[in-house]
């Protein structure tokens, strides 16, 4: 006879026993599925990680090749500049901006540079020769005018003096190193002591307000007066006849012009 087979139990046994290798088999699997999803995002991370670090070198790379290249260009512009100063003899500011307006071409700035230096030494030279000839002329006209102030020529062909009355047509400021002169206000009024004799010369006095105050003065900003000088009253309304700048550097003045009309509000 033919040997018994497994019994209904062992049969489950054993189907239970391969189900559970299988069910095994299959969580190993997954196991080590895990393990290579988890060592390819280690390994895809660590990509990215060296591909920011190596970005991260490059870009300092580049920033510092960048300012290496931005200190060279400030060191070119600063050795021009200096240059240009060296050349002209202008002060490093004018030579910084003239070679900016050039787009930093030495030639083209170093030629405008050159060209002003030299107009601006003709102008000193002019204005010292003028300095020198009106020291001169102060110089000489005080040693004509302490003979006596009765010893000049009229001014102005105007035989009534000296003295003479006149009024001053315009502000006039003295000459920088020109001795024994005075500023005068447009308006003012003067009596002229002595003059130079010539129409655009010299002439010596003090202001009518301030007696003891006697200085030159240039005969070009004098004017004769055209009325005698005549006391105002308090509350007085006056038009204004002609226009009046205020004095920048000196305060209480106020500006008018034709037409204005200005009224006395305190004894002067």
């Amino acid at each position: 006879d033919a040997p018994p087979g497994p019994t209904a139990a062992e049969q489950a046994a054993e189907a239970k026993r391969r189900a559970a290798e299988e069910a095994e088999r299959a969580a190993a699997a997954e196991r080590e599925e895990r393990k290579r999803a988890a060592a390819a995002a280690a390994a895809a991370e660590e990509q990215r990680r060296l591909r920011a670090e190596a970005e991260r070198r490059a870009a300092e790379q580049r920033e510092q090749e960048q300012r290496r290249r931005e200190e060279a260009e400030r060191e070119r512009k600063k050795n021009l500049v200096g240059e240009a100063a060296k050349i002209t003899g202008a002060d490093e500011e004018r030579c910084r901006a003239c070679l900016e307006s050039k787009n930093w071409d030495f030639e083209a700035a170093v030629t405008v540079l050159a060209a002003e230096q030299e107009a601006e030494r003709k102008r000193l030279q002019q204005e010292e020769a003028a300095r020198q000839q009106a020291h001169a002329q102060v110089n000489g006209s005080h040693r004509q005018a302490s003979a006596g102030p009765q010893q000049g020529p009229s001014l102005g062909y105007d035989s009534s003096g000296p003295p003479w009355e006149r009024i001053c047509a315009r502000h006039w400021k003295p000459m920088p190193h020109v001795q024994h002169t005075m500023q005068l206000l447009h308006g003012e009024r003067l009596q002229v002591q002595w003059t130079d004799g010539h129409a655009n010369g010299w002439a010596y006095g003090h202001s009518i307000e301030d007696p003891d105050k006697s200085a030159y003065f240039p005969q070009a900003v004098l004017v004769p007066p055209l009325r005698p000088a005549k006391a105002r009253d308090i509350g007085e309304t006056c038009t204004v006849l002609e226009r009046f700048e205020a004095p920048h550097e000196i305060r209480g003045y106020l500006s008018v012009d034709v037409g204005d009309e200005v009224q006395l509000m305190h004894p002067i």
